[in-house]
Parts: C-alpha cells; structure tokens; sequence
C-alpha cells in the first residue's frame, strides 16, 4: 500500500510544482502535511472523508479520488493480507 501512496504523492506534487496563487500552495501543503500526520499516525484507519471537502471538490479532483479508490481496491484483491 505505501508504494501506491508514495507514487499518488508524487505525481500530485509533479502536477502542482507550476501552481503560482499562494492560496492554493499553502491549501496543498497544508492538506498534505495532514495527511501524512495521518498516516503516520495509522489514524485513518476507518476514517471517512469529510463530506464538506468532498462538496468543494472539482470533478477532477472527484475522479482523482476515484482512481486512487479503485487502485486501493485492486491492491486489496491482489494482496488480501495487506503485506505492500
């Protein structure tokens, strides 16, 4: 599972490098930086995205999700003891 998330993590990065409006650079960080404390934390375990979030997504942010849903999925089935 960490290698699909270090991949995730580093194609988002890629795709943001050019943003130049502050506001979107400090919300992108910010967002990230919760996430791996997180992760980190194994506190996402059970969690649920927060509704409000998800009503402010774009539709490419949606089917980013999505993708990133379907890909945890196929990980699930490829390797039912979680061992990645």
């Amino acid at each position: 599972m960490r290698v699909l998330g270090d991949e995730y993590l580093k194609s988002e990065f890629r795709a943001h490098r050019k943003v130049e409006n502050p506001i979107h650079i400090v919300g992108f960080l910010n967002e990230w930086q919760k996430y791996a404390q997180e992760v980190e934390g194994e506190s996402w375990h059970g969690a649920k995205l927060d509704t409000e979030k998800v009503d402010k997504m774009s539709d490419q942010q949606l089917g980013q999700l999505y993708e990133l849903m379907r890909a945890i999925q196929k990980q699930g089935r490829e390797d039912p003891d979680g061992e990645s």
